[in-house]
């Protein structure tokens, strides 16, 4: 059965109130709306609300259980709609422990400075969460990723002074570090 979100909005806001006038100021509407949408209501559903005596109401067995079951059931919607507020005003990041001491944690403080509606969230570890509000940034072959998911290349070079390595060095190349990494994927 369909019946008006309006209509449950200001019979709950009347039954929580326990006046249509108290929820016609809550909702910015007049008395009389709030009462045509309860009647409305209570003519839609074939029962009887709220006991009227006059200007003041009384819920009757039938409006107690409504009333309960839409204010639980607006606060629960209110919950949602803070949460989805809330996720959308936080960057989440997820990066290799190293990227996050060298280069986030430290712009982290002037970001939030600069964005004050805005947290960032930073977490690290190798596997890529696969929640879409999460930015993952990794290290590994640039020749896999497509142009639009490049930060920033980088080379390095390694530089020594001539003659300190031992004489049997220099018949063969060197190895000068090796990465073991436990993602495959990674260079």
């Amino acid at each position: 059965m369909q019946v008006s979100l309006q209509a449950l909005k200001a019979f709950e806001s009347a039954a929580r109130r326990g006046s249509f006038k108290l929820a016609a100021e809550e909702l910015s509407l007049t008395p009389t709306a709030i009462s045509h949408h309860i009647s409305n209501l209570e003519s839609r559903l074939n029962v009887s609300l709220f006991h009227r005596l006059g200007r003041r109401i009384s819920l009757t067995g039938t409006g107690r259980r409504l009333a309960k079951a839409t204010s639980e059931g607006f606060l629960k919607i209110d919950s949602a709609l803070e949460e989805v507020m809330k996720a959308g005003s936080a960057v989440r990041v997820t990066t290799t422990s190293s990227l996050a001491a060298m280069v986030l944690i430290p712009a982290q403080h002037e970001f939030e400075q600069a964005n004050p509606d805005i947290s960032m969230e930073i977490s690290t570890g190798e596997s890529v969460d696969s929640q879409s509000y999460i930015i993952p940034i990794r290290f590994g072959d640039i020749s896999v990723a497509e142009d639009s998911d490049v930060i920033r290349s980088e080379s390095f070079n390694v530089f020594g002074a001539y003659g300190m390595t031992p004489p049997s060095w220099s018949k063969e190349p060197i190895t000068l570090f090796t990465t073991e990494w436990k993602n495959k994927s990674l260079p």
